[in-house]
């Protein structure tokens, strides 16, 4: 008897490789749109993010600039001030041209001197005078412009007899500012110092056609004058004129009334800053039309330690 072989008929086969097309071809349109889900997510919580960034950062150093020149440049997509960089004490009395600071890292753990960034010329130096014969009475921070930073061991720029360091911070690095100007001849030992740089940020268009914050260390006298732009977070919206820019600032005065960018600089009290970014591509989320996503938060600021 001869046996009989089982298979599948042409139909059969053309049956299970359309259903399996129809299968795979519904899991790949789900795994894309999984991937455009999570791609758009991605882009949304970017822009958050340089929305959250550059609040952050204008809040931070606007909230601290020093009161000494206000805001020497206030516009409505830039604005420039003195922010502290540094803060520590002085080695001498009566330094003259010369002021000696110690080491960022001593022994026994005391911090006496902290620098967001290390000094240079053309920063500003502020310095604690208490000499009644020289402010009449009424102590005061007495200004001066760097015009050298250099570096020696403790042990011969801020030595142990001076009652800052020990005999375990010899070679700790010790900062000697030189100053334009010569201190006060009544400056005591210990006397704080304040270290201050001025800088503008604001909003600029990059090689790529996008707009970012930026920031740029600028002369601390005289007109201003920043070197090269670096850029701190975005894209952001472009420029407008209209004040829907990227990154937005409007001034106040202490009574609250609105002042313009061109007398600001003098009187401003506050600063309200609008921050708004835009995705770098469009999203597309739950079946709708692919779109540009936007962001936007806005911040007030008091200036402190006003006059």
């Amino acid at each position: 008897m001869t046996g009989h072989r089982s298979g599948f008929a042409l139909i059969e086969l053309l049956v299970a490789i359309a259903l399996l097309a129809i299968v795979g071809g519904a899991i790949s349109e789900g795994l894309r749109r999984q991937q455009q889900v999570f791609r758009s997510i991605a882009l949304m919580v970017a822009a958050r993010g340089d929305v959250r960034d550059a609040a952050e950062v204008l809040a931070a150093d606007l909230s601290a600039a020093s009161p000494l020149d206000t805001l020497p440049l206030a516009r409505d997509s830039a604005v420039e001030f003195l922010s502290a960089i540094g803060a520590s004490v002085s080695c001498d009395s009566a330094p003259g041209y010369t002021l000696r600071l110690p080491p960022e890292e001593l022994a026994g753990g005391l911090l006496l001197t902290s620098l967001l960034a290390t000094p240079d010329s053309g920063d500003i130096l502020l310095v604690y005078n208490d000499d009644s014969a020289a402010t009449a009475g009424e102590p005061r921070w007495d200004r001066h412009t760097i015009t050298a930073v250099s570096s020696k061991p403790a042990a011969t720029a801020c030595p142990a007899s001076t009652g800052f360091t020990t005999a375990g911070d010899a070679t700790e690095p010790a900062y000697i500012v030189t100053l334009r100007s010569a201190a006060s001849n009544g400056l005591n030992r210990g006397a704080p110092v304040r270290i201050l740089r001025r800088g503008r940020y604001s909003l600029y268009r990059s090689s790529n056609s996008r707009w970012y914050l930026g920031n740029r260390r600028c002369n601390a006298l005289g007109p201003s004058v920043c070197g090269v732009i670096q850029p701190l977070s975005g894209p952001y919206a472009g420029y407008s004129s209209t004040g829907q820019s990227g990154i937005a600032y409007r001034y106040f005065d202490a009574a609250g009334a609105s002042l313009s960018s061109l007398d600001a600089p003098t009187r401003v009290a506050r600063v309200d800053i609008a921050v708004r970014a835009r995705s770098s591509m469009p999203i597309q989320l739950g079946g709708l039309r692919p779109t540009q996503y936007m962001d936007s938060t806005s911040i007030s600021i008091a200036l402190r330690n006003r006059d």
